[in-house]
């Protein structure tokens, strides 16, 4: 999982030369933990796709860009365009059927 930042978002996200997904999370968020081993395992079925981590509350006018309001959010990029989104924990099956969007 690639840890995002301001300075690292270009290349990272916009740049990128693969789809990525973008899990927008914040500390102390219970949901955004209950993502963590979905992510992961979605990650493992998918090596096509990068997946990213971005603190919201650390850049929250990069969070902002993008329509974030709630967290966890997952921002799905390709070509770096925002394809679609997903707020709140979701299950695996969500997940995928996101990245069928590809």
């Amino acid at each position: 999982m690639i840890e995002l930042t301001k300075e690292n978002f270009d290349a990272e996200v916009t740049n990128a030369a693969t789809p990525v997904l973008v899990d927008f999370w914040s500390p102390g968020c219970g949901p955004c933990k209950m993502m963590e081993p979905v992510l992961e395992a979605v990650a493992l079925r998918h090596p096509e796709v990068a997946f990213a981590k971005m603190d919201a509350s650390a850049y929250p006018d990069v969070a902002f860009a993008f329509d974030v309001v709630s967290v966890p959010t997952l921002v799905l990029f390709n070509s770096g365009r925002m394809i679609e989104s997903i707020v709140g924990a979701v299950p695996q099956t969500r997940v995928e059927e996101l990245l069928a969007q590809l």
